[in-house]
């Protein structure tokens, strides 16, 4: 009776232990380093300016510890939320951008764009490391699906292309 038992506690301790790892291993999030695909390429490492007012807001939930910030310029939820704003950035500041990758959640399915970089506030005399989401992804209804780019802070006119970018 004893072994039995003892036999029955080790499966049970194996089965919630594959149980955990497969429940971490569906949901934890994927990314994909993009940076060298259109329409990315054309702004990674390079210094773009901004064509209109930007803020940098104090952001709790940060994809890397490195980008804490949040730069925002009116294309995402962000600018009506109560997040704390911590400088706002002028029209023809130089921003540089390190890093693009696609974000897929697994528990939700949503993908999304975000764009690492730096800059600097002459007001502050301080430099920011940001993430910004960029994009759209078009997945209901489609057989294709594909990406469209709104108006960016640094863009005269938004992409009107169609973009096929493979999510993770």
């Amino acid at each position: 009776m004893k072994k039995v038992a003892i036999g029955c506690g080790i499966f049970l301790v194996l089965v919630i232990g594959t149980v955990t790892l497969l429940f971490y291993i569906l949901t934890r999030p994927k990314y994909r380093d993009v940076a060298t695909e259109k329409p990315f390429s054309e702004i990674l490492s390079q210094k773009i300016i901004t064509k209109r007012p930007t803020l940098i807001l104090n952001y709790d939930l940060p994809r890397y510890e490195d980008y804490s910030y949040h730069l925002e310029d009116g294309n995402g939820f962000v600018m009506e939320s109560d997040l704390e704003t911590i400088v706002e950035i002028p029209i023809g500041t130089e921003v540089e951008i390190d890093k693009i990758e696609i974000h897929t959640n697994r528990v939700s399915g949503t993908s999304s764009v975000y764009l690492f970089g730096n800059v600097y506030s002459q007001e502050k005399q301080e430099s920011y490391s940001f993430q910004y989401t960029w994009g759209d992804y078009h997945l209901i209804y489609e057989d294709n699906p594909y990406w469209t780019f709104e108006l960016a802070f640094w863009q005269d006119e938004p992409l009107t292309e169609k973009y096929f970018i493979d999510v993770p």
